[in-house]
């Protein structure tokens, strides 16, 4: 999936690639579990009876590793596309359902959309026949042919490797059809997306009925979730109700941000920005900043000023690392943060762009910068006040 900037607070860093932060949502320690004990307790001991337990163990642990690692795969292919294209992507998120590339900007054109959209799905595909490819090139067409006519005798001839790559392979080529369902987010939805823009010249009409058909596409894995639950008495249905409410309720927030974005499209920064805001001097000690600023405003930057001039920042996540006992004989030189590490905007930057960057900070503040001086304070909250006042509320779609 390819949504736009989300917040990484609750996310662990990982490594970087290709100048691309990977992080890791904690929500992807419950699913990978359930895969490794799903394929160590289930599959892998009824495909192979003959294993013995820790084979199968650390077949099932090798499995789960692969697999979010073609998810990141997965994820990468949009990215370095999207980047063909001028869009950059801080970061690439792996998470309960999957991974998504918090691309900061729209598609330009419908063509740049699908090529964007389509390049997931795609590496997803290859991933599969090339797996494929593997078990098929290591057992002949004999052994491969038990395999499908007589899949109980056929695993036999699978070693732990030629199982994974079976296993993996089928795995992404289901990847690859469920995210071509022609329903926004998914990829398959911003491909068809593109389509209709391109037909239509209205990226918000084509954003608009490809998310009403993810939201229907959710609604139907939640109904088939219930039939599996009640008819069935199946626990697995209460898998199928979760996806299918995240994948509407996705549908239905990207079409919201979509709207927000259009509507901020003919903005700067300086529009929306905080202009009435304190600074504090660089002389102050970290206690006095605590009693006279914290305690005393809900400002939640200040910026630092030495000599007329601003030479960093300084907030609450500065304060409380330091001990109660060392504040006092704690100057804020010694625990700002300089611009560049503030996430300064320039107040020229386009609202939209901002506004993409700020999903990365929660709700933190940050500094708005023009000559290198600071002359504003923005947070996310900032824009929403600003579409609350100048937008009614019942003009945007999910409101």
């Amino acid at each position: 999936m390819v949504p736009d900037g989300r917040s990484a607070r609750s996310s662990l860093h990982l490594f970087t690639l290709f100048e691309i932060e990977i992080r890791l949502d904690l929500s992807v320690m419950f699913i990978f579990g359930l895969i490794v004990y799903s394929l160590g307790a289930g599959v892998f001991p009824d495909w192979h009876p003959q294993w013995q337990a820790v084979t199968a163990w650390l077949t099932a642990l090798g499995a789960g590793l692969l697999f979010f690692a073609s998810l990141l795969a997965h994820e990468l292919s949009h990215s370095l596309v999207a980047r063909r294209y001028g869009i950059r992507v801080p970061r690439i998120t792996l998470f309960l359902f999957g991974g998504m590339a918090e691309i900061e900007s729209e598609a330009e054109t419908p063509a740049a959309e699908f090529t964007i959209a389509i390049a997931g799905p795609l590496m997803s595909l290859a991933i599969a026949i090339g797996c494929m490819f593997v078990v098929a090139n290591a057992l002949g067409t004999t052994a491969l042919e038990q395999v499908v006519s007589d899949p109980e005798r056929g695993m036999e001839a699978l070693n732990p490797l030629l199982t994974i790559s079976l296993w993996l392979g089928s795995v992404n080529f289901m990847l690859a059809i469920f995210n071509m369902v022609p329903g926004f987010p998914l990829d398959g939805g911003r491909v068809a997306r593109a389509i209709i823009w391109r037909v239509t010249g209205d990226r918000m009409r084509a954003t608009r009925q490809a998310s009403t058909a993810g939201k229907w596409f959710g609604w139907i894995i939640m109904g088939l979730g219930l039939w599996e639950l009640l008819a069935l008495k199946s626990l697995g249905g209460l898998w199928l109700i979760l996806i299918g409410w995240f994948l509407s309720h996705l549908a239905t927030q990207s079409y919201v941000q979509a709207f927000t974005q259009r509507i901020l499209e003919p903005l700067k920064v300086r529009d929306i920005m905080r202009t009435h805001f304190e600074s504090v001097p660089v002389e102050m000690n970290v206690g006095e900043f605590v009693d006279d600023c914290l305690l005393k405003s809900n400002q939640m930057l200040w910026p630092v000023m030495e000599g007329g001039r601003c030479i960093g920042t300084v907030s609450l996540d500065e304060v409380l690392p330091l001990p109660v006992e060392d504040r006092q004989s704690t100057g804020l030189r010694q625990i700002l943060r300089s611009l560049d590490d503030s996430g300064a905007l320039d107040a020229d930057m386009p609202a939209t762009d901002a506004s993409n960057v700020l999903a990365g900070y929660g709700d933190g503040a940050v500094p708005v910068v023009q000559s290198s001086e600071v002359v504003g304070l923005l947070r996310g909250s900032d824009i929403l006040k600003w579409l609350t006042i100048n937008q009614p509320p019942s003009s945007i779609p999910g409101r």
